[in-house]
């Protein structure tokens, strides 16, 4: 009987020693990669914009395809434009910015290699945070692009306009759509 259980408890820690190997394996997937055999189990996409943990967050550019450099927030994913917003003056509230989440810092933004500062500033918002705006235009994340290089709200038209990536010039980019 000693010898079954010796054996079972063998059994039951290279099961351990396994799935701690794989969970250290997709732990060192690079972010917005997907790992191999994802599937059922996986984490469902971000729902919000990424939280703004304190300080300043930098805008940078990404190329994405068909699209060219556009704006990004500091994780990466594309920031968008509204064209209902009046000269920077955010009206995405409420349920619209449950879908167009704006991006939000607690400091001063800061610009990434490609990003204009001199277009770079801020506006409150009604429910008091503040949100980065770029040459005159609030910026806001998509919930439907799952992760960086995604610009699935070009030309999205949605609670009252259309929405648009950002050219580093602080231009609207009006080809594609996602």
């Amino acid at each position: 009987m000693a010898h079954f259980g010796r054996d079972r408890a063998v059994v039951l820690r290279s099961i351990g020693l396994a799935g701690g190997v794989l969970a250290f394996a997709t732990a060192c997937v690079p972010a917005g990669d997907v790992p191999d055999g994802s599937g059922p189990g996986t984490p469902p996409p971000p729902t919000t914009a990424p939280p703004v943990t304190g300080g300043a967050i930098a805008v940078q550019t990404r190329e994405v395809p068909n699209l060219g450099a556009v704006l990004t927030g500091p994780d990466g994913r594309t920031v968008y434009l509204f064209d209902k917003d009046p000269s920077a003056q955010p009206t995405c509230l409420d349920a619209c910015a449950g879908d167009w989440p704006p991006l939000t810092t607690t400091a001063a933004p800061t610009a990434g290699a490609t990003v204009n500062p001199a277009l770079l500033t801020t506006a409150r918002r009604p429910d008091g945070s503040t949100q980065v705006v770029y040459n005159g235009h609030p910026l806001y994340y998509y919930i439907g692009d799952e992760v960086a290089g995604q610009a699935n709200g070009q030309t999205v038209n949605s609670n009252g306009g259309n929405w648009y990536v950002i050219s580093p010039a602080g231009d609207r980019i009006e080809q594609g759509g996602g």
